[in-house]
């Protein structure tokens, strides 16, 4: 994959005034997301996945704007991961005076950083928050949309996506008698699906942990963690934590000789490095996913071959669908909402979009399903299960067919 270089986007961003808007045949939209740094592996897909739908749209001419074509400037820049990176780089795509739209971020911890400085509720004279629609490809942290009524989510419900893994895991192969956790404390993304999906579906099956520890992403010692996952005899493993912290704790279980009946994950498990770093140590792992390179609509093929020809890299996770299909409901909004695309009118056009988005329904995405937002602006959407198999991230179930091997 091509380096990205940050100081082109900060070019672009400066020069916008010059070119943007409905005079200039311009649309910009402003996107946020690690293109260095530790969250590089979900950050980068993302991005990929965003241009190529940008791409897609402006040769086809771009978005209709009051009866013209627009092409649309995707203005990128990299928050590192870093919450003190990603705000003042949120705060300057709202007050370029010419982005419409802000994507990202993908770490739950920088999103809801970059959303607090959104005004909370729609038209509190008292909030002097931004006021401009965000939109997060891949933020999984349950509830992170209600920091602001501008912030929008298309990835999914993560309670409800780990509810259906673990019943169909435990109709599978259960019943199990030890369940534990593994939680990355130090993201916020994994430290909220222990709190809110984890715990709250372990509790209703009336199943207290029989054991709970605790690592952070760029830990490299996990020996008295696994020493204590194993002598609580675990055979059902729930790893909430993102693929950096994975891949260390699963060579050391595979060290220590140590493997539970079934392992899940969350969608931060979703990285090339899981297989490429892990290797056999990983094998079995299993993971909700939203979007997978294998479901049978054409356009899913199509996308996935472009992000081949892009990265050289032959399985192309989620991020990078989330992203086109992301990029896709924003011009979708833009369309219907009638805006006028001039300096003068972008408050006004903000807002427009921002009500766009909110009433998406019905909405058939390019990898075939229908796609709806609820009243707390996440995308409600089906699950499939991915686990990992011979070295590859292989489509384990979904909602039509079930188990497929």
């Amino acid at each position: 994959m091509k380096p990205f270089h940050p100081a082109f986007a900060l070019a672009l961003l400066a020069a916008a005034p010059a070119f943007a808007f409905q005079d200039d045949g311009t649309l910009v939209l402003c996107s946020i997301e690690p293109l260095s740094g530790v969250g590089t592996a979900l950050g980068a897909p993302n991005h990929i996945g965003k241009q190529i739908a940008v791409d897609e749209i402006n040769a086809a001419g771009g978005v209709t704007v009051g009866g013209r074509k627009m092409k649309l400037v995707l203005v990128s820049e990299d928050d590192q991961t870093k919450p003190e990176q990603g705000v003042p780089l949120f705060r300057k795509c709202a007050d370029s005076a010419r982005a419409l739209v802000i994507t990202g971020s993908q770490y739950s911890r920088v999103t809801e950083s970059m959303w607090g400085l959104l005004q909370k509720k729609l038209d509190d004279a008292n909030d002097p928050g931004l006021q401009v629609p965000s939109i997060s490809f891949l933020s999984m942290k349950a509830g992170i949309t209600g920091v602001s009524q501008w912030a929008f989510r298309n990835a999914g419900s993560e309670p409800d996506q780990h509810e259906l893994t673990v019943s169909l895991l435990e109709k599978r192969y259960g019943p199990f008698k030890h369940y534990a956790g593994a939680v990355e404390a130090n993201e916020a993304h994994s430290v909220a699906a222990w709190r809110a999906a984890y715990t709250p579906l372990l509790q209703r099956r009336n199943v207290q942990p029989a054991e709970y520890v605790e690592w952070y992403e760029t830990d490299r010692d996990f020996s008295v963690q696994i020493r204590k996952l194993k002598r609580a005899d675990t055979d059902f493993l729930i790893l909430s934590s993102h693929f950096q912290a994975n891949v260390g704790a699963m060579l050391e279980a595979q060290r220590q000789g140590f493997k539970p009946k079934i392992t899940v994950s969350h969608i931060g498990a979703d990285a090339v490095e899981m297989v490429d770093l892990g290797k056999k140590a990983t094998e079995g792992i299993v993971f909700p996913a939203a979007i997978h390179m294998a479901l049978p609509e054409p356009k899913v093929k199509w996308l996935a071959d472009e992000y081949r020809k892009r990265t050289k890299e032959k399985y192309m996770p989620q991020f990078a669908g989330l992203g086109y299909e992301g990029i896709m409901i924003v011009k979708d909004a833009i369309e219907r909402a009638g805006i006028a695309n001039r300096p003068e009118t972008l408050a006004q056009d903000r807002r427009k979009v921002r009500d766009q988005l909110a009433a998406v329904k019905d909405y058939k995405s390019f990898a075939g399903m229908t796609l709806n937002m609820n009243a707390n602006r996440d995308i409600e959407r089906p699950t499939y299960l991915v686990r990992i198999t011979d070295g590859d991230f292989k489509l384990f179930w979904t909602p039509d067919k079930g188990f497929l091997f």
